[in-house]
């Protein structure tokens, strides 16, 4: 049961990660990141006693699903050192391809050389992979194991390094973190088959040392699927902050939305909100920018051109007022709140407050005014109760 348990979260990050692909830009990294989990998830499935019979008796070779089960954790350490060396490579993108190939070249090498190793060597009968492996990694036992399991070990020991280097306290840094983590478990694990493989050690058996990776399986299988948990959970967290936002928006600007389809992933959903925010946030200064111009200086005849020369451009080369970001967002917000009573352009302070700061991000911003108004449309009806009394 532990065992599909570990292969059934594997599985779930490998569709996510096809997923992901699918949606977006095919890339080495991605690709890299399908190869290693899909191939973890193997592994743990081959353990599975039954699914291990079924495979034996189907290609008519006793213990095979062990070596398949090799082939598939090289395939893991290949895809995971394709991956770190990828992220944390600063190099031009032919380069790097061109290293990926090589070691990928390098690990189907090892592979192969693995099978043709296990089927040239003396049939032994059929025993479970946990009775075979403390067999055949006995000293004196088959040399078959000692390629593989050097591959492995030197490849995720390059991935745990990398892997704990770059890990920050971003969302993405976090997951890598954790990722690292089960990488230096299966290292652990590793180590000691490669140690039994070439002499007797009694500090772990191989019972203990299987669980020990399946733990590491687990940590790995956690941190692929970290990022997907916080971004679900972030979105869903995003999407509470700014309705209030939209929904007052989308009463004055309800054609902004036509033809927006809002099924898809959340994190799509997300954006696509915010940026129906952003729009009707700009045709509402520039509507009141217009309105301002007019009746500041009623005696000047304008021409209609000149007055439809506002336009998004200018907002965006504007720089942000000197206040503070949580006093430019309150002051956004306090404009649109106002404007709720048919007043659509109240208190407007000018078409430099919608720029954004310079360390707020497009989505930041949107959030920033969101939550400000969100706290306003929380503190209206306090107001109201107390003005009745």
């Amino acid at each position: 049961m532990i065992i599909w348990v570990i292969a059934g979260l594997l599985g779930l990050a490998t569709g996510l990660r096809i997923g992901w692909a699918l949606v977006n830009k095919q890339s080495l990294v991605s690709t890299a990141m399908i190869l290693a989990l899909g191939s973890l998830g193997t592994v743990a499935a081959l353990n599975w006693q039954p699914l291990t019979l079924l495979i034996d008796t189907a290609l008519g070779w006793p213990n095979v699903a062990v070596a398949l089960s090799q082939v598939a954790l090289i395939g893991c350490a290949a895809g995971s050192c394709v991956m770190i060396t990828t992220v944390a490579s600063d190099r031009k993108p032919a380069v790097i391809r061109r290293l990926a190939i090589g070691q990928y070249s390098v690990a189907f090498v090892i592979a192969m050389a693995t099978l043709v190793a296990f089927f040239r060597a003396e049939k032994e009968p059929e025993m479970a992979p946990e009775e075979y492996m403390r067999r055949n990694l006995a000293p004196g036992g088959s040399s078959a194991w000692l390629l593989p399991l050097l591959y492995v070990l030197l490849a995720l020991t390059l991935v745990a390094w990398a892997g704990v280097r770059h890990s920050n306290r971003t969302r993405r840094g976090r997951a890598l973190f954790v990722f690292s983590i089960g990488m230096v478990l299966m290292v652990l694990a590793s180590a000691f088959f490669l140690l039994r493989a070439v002499g007797n050690t009694d500090v772990l058996g191989v019972g203990a040392a299987a669980t020990l990776l399946g733990c590491a399986m687990l940590v790995v299988a956690g941190g692929s699927l970290l990022p997907s948990i916080e971004d679900w959970f972030g979105a869903r967290r995003e999407l509470r902050t700014i309705q209030p936002l939209l929904t007052e928006l989308h009463t004055r600007h309800p054609d902004v939305g036509i033809g927006v389809r809002p099924r898809g992933p959340l994190l799509f959903r997300v954006a696509e909100q915010m940026s129906l925010i952003s729009d009707s946030l700009y045709l509402e200064a520039i509507a009141a920018e217009r309105v301002r111009m007019r009746t500041a200086d009623t005696s000047r005849q304008r021409d209609e051109d000149e007055s439809e020369a506002l336009n998004i451009a200018d907002i965006a080369d504007l720089d942000s007022p000197p206040v503070p970001a949580d006093e430019q967002a309150r002051g956004i917000a306090e404009w649109i709140f106002a404007g709720r009573n048919d007043d659509a352009h109240a208190e407007f302070p000018g078409l430099n407050w919608l720029r954004q700061p310079t360390t707020f991000s497009d989505r930041e911003w949107i959030l920033a005014i969101a939550e400000q108004f969100r706290d306003l449309a929380a503190g209206a009806p306090a107001e109201a109760a107390r003005s009745q009394c």
